[in-house]
């Protein structure tokens, strides 16, 4: 099976993407990089190609969450983002919670809006039924569930200390929506005990 690799970084100079990738390479992430200058004949082809760096489509979350803003961020659907929204609303005074279904190259592909048995405030547990048919239902069209996401009613949407020690995967995408003064959606990424934001952008 081949490997998808996935772009993160994209910039005008070699040494730019050397440096993003060392980052990379600091925080255990394996990359490449990939500029294409007719074999060293032409080097003006990085201002119309940019060099890249790119890594396995597993590593992504985590990657971008390294390069933040020096990358490309990660593409968040506007369906996606919208059903968020909305599911955060409905359950509004109550955190709303879900699950993400990414591809195999990491890409968002479905919003799983779940029931938050907690029914609390200020914190959620997925519905265990529901977690198991959205996992059931990604596996039939080739997804994975790679990420979750819950709602802040009434506080910013970054993951409180309860979020950050529920994480049990450090793979997996973590989107808080916060409700006020207007909904916004972020990302982030959770590994030992600190939460490193994704930045997300609407594709």
């Amino acid at each position: 099976m081949t490997v998808p690799l996935i772009t993160v970084g994209s910039y005008l100079h070699r040494g730019e993407a050397e440096i993003a990738l060392a980052h990379l390479a600091a925080a255990g992430i394996a990359g490449v990089v990939v500029a294409d200058d007719e074999g060293g004949l032409n080097p003006g082809l990085y201002a119309d190609h940019r060099v890249r760096v790119v890594v396995c489509g597993g590593d992504r979350i985590s990657a971008v969450a390294v390069l933040g803003g020096d990358g490309l961020g990660l593409p968040m659907p506007g369906q996606i983002h919208d059903a968020i929204v909305a599911h955060a609303r409905f359950c509004a005074p109550a955190e709303a919670c879900g699950l993400l279904a990414t591809d195999r190259d990491g890409r968002l592909r479905m919003a799983y809006c779940l029931t938050n048995v907690d029914a609390s405030p200020s914190r959620f547990t997925v519905a265990p039924d529901e977690h198991y048919r959205a996992m059931r239902h990604a596996e039939r069209n080739g997804w994975t569930i790679g990420g979750s996401f819950h709602s802040h009613p009434a506080s910013p949407p970054f993951p409180s200390p309860a979020d950050v020690a529920g994480a049990l995967d450090p793979a997996w995408l973590h989107v808080v929506a916060g409700l006020l003064p207007a909904p916004q959606v972020r990302g982030f990424a959770i590994s030992g005990g600190v939460a490193t934001e994704v930045p997300l952008h609407l594709a």
